[in-house]
């Protein structure tokens, strides 16, 4: 299992992604990574980051992702 870790590259906050809304283009964020929303490859981990770019999120954020 894998969950995305998000920093943003401004004010180097960081966290982990909870959930993703496609519907508002944006992503929900936790600081808890217990509660990062777990995806079962890297594959659909990368393609969520690639959605979220689509949203303009990596604009503002770094997105890594981190084995469980």
């Amino acid at each position: 299992m894998v969950v995305i870790k998000w920093r943003n590259k401004f004010s180097g906050e960081e966290g982990y992604v909870e959930s993703i809304s496609a519907k508002e283009q944006h992503f929900i964020n936790t600081y808890d990574i217990s509660q990062a929303k777990q995806y079962s490859s890297e594959s659909i981990a990368k393609g969520q980051i690639s959605n979220l770019a689509k949203y303009g999120e990596a604009d503002n954020n770094d997105f890594e992702i981190i084995n469980m």
